[in-house]
């Protein structure tokens, strides 16, 4: 197959119009995810440190294209925030960030709406294979 350059389309340019919220209460973790995220070319980024912050912020602004969220966090945990976001919104990809890795946690996280999970510790190179097949 010939492919002519005006056909090709850099696959970080697709990634670069995403909008991305990261919900981690870990600041140097969620500085982790930024710097990938970066790395892929997403220009858009919004963070929260919780659950609540994060239920704030998607009422203001509820059209992310991906939230990655961590499950446990103070004040509200990654699971309540996903079902309540998914109350409102249902389009956006949901990627949960764990350490717990059983059956049943895996079966409650996709019950309750997550798109995708991933399970601590994970490598820079996990997070962007999935955040860019996600994302396209």
């Amino acid at each position: 197959m010939l492919v002519y350059m005006k056909d090709y389309q850099d696959p970080k340019a697709r990634l670069k119009g995403a909008r991305v919220l990261i919900v981690e209460d870990d600041s140097d973790y969620a500085e982790w995810i930024e710097l990938a995220l970066l790395g892929l070319g997403v220009s858009h980024i919004a963070k929260a440190t919780d659950g609540e912050t994060a239920l704030r912020l998607t009422e203001s602004d509820p059209e992310f294209d991906l939230i990655i969220c961590d499950w446990v966090m103070p004040n509200m945990d990654g699971l309540d925030f996903l079902k309540r976001y998914r109350e409102k919104v249902s389009t956006s990809m949901f990627l949960v960030l764990t350490a717990k890795s059983g059956l049943e946690d895996a079966f409650e996280i996709t019950q309750a709406g997550a798109t995708s999970f991933l399970v601590k510790p994970l490598s820079v190179d996990q997070l962007q294979s999935e955040v860019a097949s996600m994302l396209h």
